[in-house]
């Protein structure tokens, strides 16, 4: 099997190369990596900028540093199976660089930086002095433009007088070396000679120096320079474990070998279905086990050059060598006319590896979302050192894993906050005193195998496993006598209220969150990978969970509309934004304000007691209540980093993260959340763990003490269910229809005030996704949402540019999932601004359209809408407002009902627009040019409109869309 965790190996191979220009002949690079699998490739002049993706090489990661000036920029990529982690780099005055830390066995960590200084910039003593102070063995590559006889140099400059002057200082303790032989070979000054430029820095590095050479590869003015460091070992590749499906199906169905488990014929107690579950994962592993084997992880074919290609390369190569032992005017016009045909070829090769790829892919294809969700996406790279309060970063998988589990087992604790003893008392003996009760007669409604196979149906196969390795893919295998096995079990805990402590553990990985600085422990979102067999049991207590609700009193609140069928966030932010404009519609002296609360880590939070009083405050059954108990109790998980594990930690507080159960359980947990009443004209709005406050008033002063008086009931409610709500985090925004007006009349609000902490007025807020503003102009929303949109459109580009092979087709139907659907996320909530902040989302539409198909400027978008049969913004955003509110009118819930009852211009003649006044206007103007017939539609608005002539391109466009 394979090891577990990233390898330390004995030696280190490593290449520096100055690439001056690192795109151009990134296929080269990779088949480089491919001849010379070198553990770390440390690059400069790269002349990569922002907007630049990340090029990336297979079974590599990435470091980048951009380049700041005209020229440079440095990149480091290494083996993903080395304990490598990327280091920021110390505050430098002139020398670029990137930074990375190697584990090694028998020798301390080496920490390695590709360098690059620009010969416009001088060398200094202090930046030499940052950089060797990073680690204790220290090994620095790259170009520093320094030229000296003591690193075989023809010529001596001044910056190599100075780097071998700081050789001569006690306190750094450095030395230079660099290879024999010339690793730059000037092309367009033929009065340059040859020298060594590229050269090495090490400190404290006691592996033997086995090799530094120039390689005759890859196209640059500079060669790339091997450095071997330790013994010489075999090379060691990344392996994974691929399973043999079939012959895992053959023994599965293997009743000898499922015998000698001895795994009894009927299952009556806890004990007797704990013991045929271990034996019963033990008997699946072991299959597993002996139906996997082990491989080397190898580049795809994808990447694999076709064999007159690679005679080319070593054809180049060959003419290198040739250049650099006789560099002549002819073996140099030789070898550029090689490097020229090289890059030629590569270029046809992509692109037909482009057209080929692209043509074939249609949207039912795996690789067609596959390959749009990794272009949308950045390069993720392994964890950086991680900081620690009064401790040193932690550089090792293993110091990262305990720190990351730190900080979740403290996330996944009680609150701190002082808690009423009387009240936190009562629910403790109240619980232990029910559980304490005898079993009721009543048991569980039991499972069967129907049951069962339609829940082990439904599984996702690609999830990956947890703790037992069983995947979803495995369970799915099962044969029927072992569901029924499963049957067995699974009744034989339901009638023990029993949940297993083996289905308890946890595998935790952690996801970056977007935005987040990556050496925070904060900064990283956990996800939870759970035992199979357990997803399994889950779904069979939510099934009888949720038909209990359905006779629990109270029911379900109305205002939370997380976790529930048919509740959307769009309704609830529809439902707040229909109450403010229904009060500015009143009077434009109305204005409304509101709360929104920001509560810190509520899933991570809930008191599994005071979840379990509550279950038995709402009359569930006993049965079910215990055995939810015993499911939040005596939890553990242990976090993995890069194949690391931590150790075991105990889960205290919190529904439990990646489980079924838990959206459920933070519902009922929430439902008691105090109400404002009627009376006060105070509304509450839930969506799972988002909280807001909203009340619509003329007096400013009667609006403050509204929402003051329910805050408070809030607050009281959070201290006293353990819940910590962050004050400086959560906002409160005064709408407005006139600010000049309500501001010359009343002036501003006295701020609501949460423990005593002031939250202070806001001009917007973002609330489930949209951007709510003072005026409710929706002016922010649209902006931000178009700048999103035209991020994922350039991502999106290399597939829905002119020159790509994937038809037409398939690019409007990548426009339609991807990017218009972050433009019209909501859009019944603001289908109703002004025409002018639309026809912003218009215009990404319209660069989508001119883009697929490369038209020219005298080609109209109407005539682009028409051809590709699309309907304008304005237009689809009308649809989905009609859909939407149609279905909205019927909706079970009051709530969302009300917000829309209301006919045209409203109940009130004003001018105030509101959502559903977009389903009574007129089409705009590119729907009424692209109308079949133009009596058909708004006639009276179209008799000014006139069509110009459409040149012959056009059907070349229709007949590519199938017209």
């Amino acid at each position: 099997m394979a090891t577990t965790g990233r390898l330390k190996p004995r030696s280190l191979s490593v290449v520096s190369f100055n690439a001056n220009g690192l795109m151009p002949q990134i296929g080269q690079v990779r088949q480089f990596l491919r001849d010379y699998p070198v553990d770390v490739m440390l690059v400069q002049e790269t002349f990569l900028k922002p907007s630049i993706r990340d090029p990336k090489i297979a079974n590599y990661h990435l470091i980048r540093n951009d380049r700041v000036d005209a020229c440079g920029g440095t990149v480091i990529y290494y083996k993903k199976s080395l304990h490598c982690v990327p280091i920021d780099p110390p505050p430098l005055s002139c020398i670029e660089v990137s930074m990375c830390r190697v584990s090694l066995t028998g020798h301390q960590p080496v920490t390695l930086a590709s360098m690059y200084l620009s010969p416009s910039k001088s060398l200094l003593e202090s930046d030499i002095r940052s950089l060797l102070s990073t680690g204790s063995s220290v090994l620095l590559a790259g170009d520093l433009n320094s030229k000296h006889y003591q690193w075989n140099s023809r010529s001596i400059n001044t910056k190599g007088r100075e780097l071998d002057r700081l050789t001569s200082l006690p306190s750094l303790d450095f030395e230079v070396i660099a290879p024999q032989t010339p690793t730059r070979f000037p092309f367009r000054n033929s009065n340059d000679r040859p020298d060594v430029l590229d050269i090495a820095i090490l400190r404290g590095v006691t592996l033997q120096l086995r090799t530094i050479e120039t390689l005759s590869e890859l196209d640059s003015d500079h060669r790339p320079v091997l450095i071997k460091l330790g013994p010489d070992t075999e090379l060691t590749h990344p392996t994974k474990i691929v399973v043999d499906w079939k012959k895992l199906d053959t023994e599965l169905q293997s009743t000898d070998s499922f015998t000698l488990n001895r795994i009894p014929d009927t299952i009556d107690t806890v004990d007797a279905a704990i013991a045929a579950a271990d034996n019963l994962t033990s008997f699946i592993k072991d299959k597993i086990d002996g139906c996997s084997r082990e491989i080397p992880i190898r580049p795809g074919a994808r990447w694999e050059l076709p064999e007159e290609l690679k005679d080319l390369i070593r054809r180049k190569n060959a003419q290198i060598r040739a250049h650099d032992t006789y560099p002549t005017d002819d073996n140099r016009r030789q070898l550029r006319a090689l490097q020229r045909e090289v890059k030629a070829r590569f270029a046809e090769l992509r692109d037909d590896l482009n057209s080929r790829r692209f043509g074939e892919l249609t949207p039912s294809h795996t690789t067609y979302w596959t390959l749009a969700k990794r272009l949308r996406c950045d390069t993720v790279a392994s964890t950086p050192p991680l900081l620690r309060q009064n401790l040193p970063p932690a550089l090792d998988d293993r110091d990262k894993a305990e720190c990351l589990a730190d900080h979740l087992e403290s996330q996944c604790s009680p609150s701190t906050h002082p808690v009423d003893p009387s009240h936190l008392s009562k629910v403790n003996e109240e619980v232990e005193r029910r559980s304490s009760l005898p079993l009721p007669d009543e048991p569980l409604p039991p499972t069967s195998v129907d049951e069962v196979e339609s829940i082990v149906k439904k599984l996702h196969s690609k999830k990956s496993p947890g703790p037992d390795r069983i995947t979803n893919k495995t369970v799915k295998r099962l044969p029927s006598q072992l569901l029924m096995l499963l049957v067995m079990i699974y009744n034989s805990l339901l009638a023990g209220c029993s949940f297993p402590d083996q289905w308890k553990e946890a595998i935790v990985i952690g996801i970056q969150k977007p935005g987040k600085p990556g050496n925070l422990p904060s900064s990283y979102r956990p996800i939870s990978l759970l035992n199979s067999l357990g997803k399994v049991y889950e779904r069979i207590i939510l099934i009888r969970l949720k038909q209990a609700m359905e006779r629990m009193k109270p029911p379900l609140i109305n205002e939370q509309f997380g976790f529930r069928t048919n509740h959307s966030s769009v309704h609830q932010v529809h439902r707040i934004t229909e109450h403010i404009l229904r009060g500015f519609a009143i009077s434009r002296s109305r204005t409304t304000g509101a709360v929104f609360f920001d509560i810190a880590k509520a899933f991570d939070k809930v008191w599994h007691n005071g979840l379990v009083f509550k279950l038995y405050q709402y009359g569930l059954p006993d049965r079910l209540v215990r055995i939810i108990r015993d499911y939040l109790s005596n939890r553990t998980f242990r976090y993995r980093v890069e194949g690391t594990l931590s150790s075991p930690r105990q889960i205290r507080a919190g529904v439990p993260q990646g489980s079924v159960l838990s959206p459920t359980l933070f519902s009922l947990y929430t439902n008691d959340i105090p109400i404002p009443a009627e009376s006060t004209a105070t509304k509450l709005a839930l969506f799972a763990d988002d909280t807001a406050l909203f009340t619509t008033s003329t007096s400013m002063e009667l609006l403050t003490r509204r929402l003051q008086f329910a805050t408070d009931a809030l607050s009281a409610w959070f201290k006293k269910w353990r819940f910590e709500v962050n004050a400086d985090k959560s906002a409160a925004v005064h709408f407005v229809s006139n600010p000049r007006y309500t501001l010359w009349r009343q002036g501003l609000p006295d701020p609501v005030k949460l423990n005593g902490t002031p939250i202070p007025w806001q001009k917007e807020v973002k609330y489930l996704g949209v951007t709510l503003d003072s005026k409710l102009s929706f002016k922010s929303h649209i902006n931000r949402v178009r700048n999103k949109a035209r991020f994922v459109l350039s991502r999106l580009y290399v597939m829905i540019c002119g020159r790509s092979k994937m038809s037409l087709r398939n690019k409007l139907t990548l426009y339609k999932t991807c990017v218009r659907p972050i433009m019209t996320y909501a859009s019944p909530v603001f289908a109703h601004c002004k025409p002018a902040y639309i026809q912003r989302l218009q215009v990404i539409q319209n660069r989508f359209l001119r883009t697929a198909t490369a038209s020219p400027w005298f080609v109209r978008n109407i005539d682009l809408h028409k051809d590709f049969r699309i309907d304008s913004i304005a237009k689809h955003l009308k649809m989905l407002s009609t859909v939407y509110f149609e279905k909205a009118r019927h909706h079970p819930n009051p709530l969302v009902a009300n917000a829309c009852h209301y006919v045209g211009r409203g109940q009130f003649q004003t001018r105030q627009r509101r959502p559903m006044h977009v389903l009574t206007d007129p089409d705009d103007r590119m729907t009424l040019l692209n109308a079949p017939f133009l009596g058909t539609t708004n006639t009276s608005h179209t008799h000014r409109l006139r069509r110009r002539r459409r040149g012959p391109r056009f059907l070349t466009i229709r007949t590519r869309l199938g017209a």
